[in-house]
């Protein structure tokens, strides 16, 4: 089937927040805290809550600022206040303007299929800054819909308003349960800048304008 949609995760993959960890730690050991437990399955789970929609955005910043021990009031304060202009600190890859608007003219739609709890216009606000605000056909948000990656529902989410169907459309990610819950549903999978775990794929790149060349979009132009 020709390849004629394109879906992307968003963080991770059209940009990254390079400082976010390090000024949390920062934050934390100069003021006397312990710094975060790496890879903590207790923080990722509630994380997981934040993106779902399950929990208010400010109300998870106040729980992670607990869960880091942090007691006094003014280093509470100043916590949520580093980890709200920490969301925004956003830094694109390479290649990601000029790859979205070479696909867009070769005649692709393209989507967005995110786990989030930074609201849609606050996203738009930081792809405006490299111009690929107004390129999308679809957007998939997890917190809007109350459903996280893997599950189904949120990719197929991204097709319909678009009425497209998986066979006809790829998912580039970087997070192995999320590369898995697409392929389950009969996307084209490619990964991209992946976490240590996520080896397989139907295609893998690395740089983002990579994506121009693998088959199915070059066969599908």
């Amino acid at each position: 089937m020709p390849l004629k949609t394109i879906l992307f995760d968003a963080g991770d993959i059209l940009y990254n927040k390079p400082n976010r960890k390090s000024s949390v730690i920062k934050f934390l050991t100069e003021r006397g805290y312990s710094a975060p437990l790496e890879n903590d399955p207790v923080e990722k789970a509630k994380r997981k809550d934040a993106h779902a929609g399950r929990i208010e955005t400010d109300s998870f910043f106040e729980w992670l600022m607990k869960h880091y021990g942090v007691t006094n009031s003014s280093d509470f304060a100043d916590g949520i206040e580093l980890l709200k202009k920490q969301q925004s600190d956003v830094h694109f890859f390479e290649g990601v303007p000029e790859t979205l608007h070479e696909l867009k003219r070769k005649g692709f739609k393209l989507g967005i299929v995110t786990n989030t709890f930074n609201s849609r216009q606050e996203k738009n606000s930081w792809f405006k800054t490299v111009g690929i605000d107004n390129i999308w056909d679809s957007y998939a948000d997890s917190f809007e819909l109350q459903v996280t990656k893997p599950d189904p529902k949120i990719y197929l989410a991204a097709l319909e308003p678009i009425n497209e169907s998986p066979e006809n459309a790829a998912f580039v990610g970087h997070a192995k349960i999320e590369i898995d819950g697409a392929k389950a549903i009969g996307l084209t999978t490619v990964i991209f800048n992946p976490d240590p775990d996520c080896k397989e794929a139907d295609f893998k790149i690395e740089k983002f304008n990579d994506l121009l060349k693998i088959p199915p979009v070059i066969n599908s132009i």
